[in-house]
């Protein structure tokens, strides 16, 4: 049922204006360039600079994407299933979606990474002439001596054995045939500036959603319209089939394509389910805290905490369902290059490089015990302890972003150094994400004021 909206329907008691939002976009902005830069100054020391920035960089940025990307489509599957429960917080996941500007400027190092084509974080996007030999072997002959450098692996081994570990010394990179097929062949898919192009392409479409959903939103807080809210509904349908499309292909691009060798076509709904997983957990710590702070005390009710709570549920077993279904098939199917990757992460038996643990605290903390503590009605409706279990999970879609990426980094398993430039990329893009998070909200109510579904929303009632 829609009731149309009513100048009537903001309470006196209800702030909804965040007074705090400037001193708290300057503080995290502040934040961010201590944590990013600090990341910058310990990849320093290393023997290749940059490497272990740049690795820690792109697990923190795969974290924080997820949680705007959720965003955008949790506002779309709002309008195309006109949801009026959703409402009070649907200008929180506008805001949060609204950052992709911001974010899209914040993936420069990984386009520079690929421009440059130093090979140091995507192997596949070496200079073309590094096709034959190895760097190595190259330098060695130059030298004049009569031994070269081994190459990292050998054909012959890669195939047979599941203990081939990525490199960990870049000199030693080559494009070998596959990388090749994959840079001359077909559309060319590896090739370093179609790469870039579509990259900026999927920002891009991101941009294009989020910010268009967000104007006609608050410029119905202005006119109420009612006609603003049908053509955003009307719209919703296309641009979701457009979002899922998009971030497939930038799961592919950015993460999986760290091993050129391995594909896996559910990686992208893995990504997917993160990304939904995340969003209702950053949802549920806003706007906690925001009441906490004295807003949106009227607008939201515990009613909607179950809503947020059940969805984290929801996209939580959708998760594991997901991981598991991946797993099986490359298990079943036992292709090397889909088996080199699962085993290069740890999760194998016959394989015991430092992974294993870590895949075995995602198992278990990111899937099977929210799982269990999330079932019940009881916690969804206790503000505290859902609040708790969102921190959770956030948490651990951070360590599986870092598990993802890391292990491409070089053979052995996390250590401090990887996991501090992880803890940094998280940490100082976390900050920026929040920093334009609280510079958008403070340009606009904290909910929409004239939207025809707001006083159903306002009453809500779970049965």
């Amino acid at each position: 049922m829609v009731i149309h909206s009513s100048d009537n329907l903001s309470r006196s008691d209800d702030r909804t204006d965040w007074r705090g939002a400037s001193k708290a976009t300057v503080t995290a902005a502040v934040l961010a360039v201590i944590g990013i830069g600090a990341g910058i100054g310990l990849s320093l020391g290393g023997r290749f600079p940059f490497r272990g920035f740049l690795f820690g960089y792109l697990a923190g940025y795969a974290f924080v994407l997820a949680m705007a990307i959720g965003s955008i489509a949790f506002v779309l599957l709002q309008h195309v299933t006109r949801a009026a429960w959703s409402v009070s917080i649907r200008r929180i996941a506008e805001n949060f979606a609204a950052t992709m500007p911001l974010l899209a400027v914040l993936a420069l190092p990984m386009l520079i990474s690929v421009a440059s084509s130093s090979g140091s974080l995507y192997r596949w996007a070496l200079p073309w002439d590094l096709k034959h030999a190895p760097m190595a072997d190259r330098i060695a002959a130059a030298k004049g001596e009569d031994e070269v450098a081994p190459r990292h692996v050998k054909a012959n081994v890669e195939l047979q054995t599941p203990t081939v570990a990525a490199p960990s010394d870049p000199s030693t990179f080559i494009l070998d045939p596959l990388d090749v097929n994959k840079r001359i062949a077909g559309m060319h898919w590896l090739n370093p500036w179609f790469w870039i192009g579509r990259v900026i392409f999927y920002f891009a479409c991101w941009i294009g959603i989020a910010w268009w959903y967000r104007r006609l939103s608050i410029e119905q807080d202005r006119t109420g319209d009612d006609a603003l809210t049908l053509r955003m509904q009307v719209a919703a349908g296309p641009c979701l089939v457009l979002l899922g499309l998009t971030v497939t292909g930038f799961a592919f691009d950015l993460l999986m394509s760290l091993d050129p060798h391995w594909y896996s076509t559910m990686f992208g709904v893995y990504y997917i389910a993160e990304c939904l997983m995340s969003s209702f957990a950053i949802f549920i710590i806003t706007v906690y805290f925001l009441q906490k702070a004295g807003y949106l005390r009227d607008s939201i009710s515990i009613e909607h905490y179950h809503d947020m709570g059940k969805y984290l549920f929801t996209w939580t077993f959708f998760y594991g369902y997901i991981g598991f279904a991946q797993y099986m098939l490359i298990w079943y199917a036992n292709i090397p290059e889909e088996t080199q990757w699962m085993a290069r992460h740890g999760v194998s038996t016959a394989v015991h490089n430092g992974w294993n643990g870590v895949i075995i605290a995602i198992l278990f903390g990111h899937f099977l015990i929210p799982f269990c503590a999330l079932m019940s009605r009881h916690p969804k409706r206790r503000r505290g302890v859902l609040t708790m279990l969102a921190f959770w999970q956030l948490f651990f879609v951070a360590v599986d972003m870092y598990w993802i990426v890391t292990p491409e980094m070089g053979p052995s398993g996390p250590d401090w150094r990887s996991i501090v430039e992880a803890v940094l990329g998280v940490a100082g893009l976390t900050a920026a994400f929040f920093a334009g998070f609280a510079y958008l909200s403070a340009r606009a109510s904290l909910r929409p004021l004239r939207d025809p579904r707001l006083a159903a929303s306002l009453v809500f009632q779970n049965i």
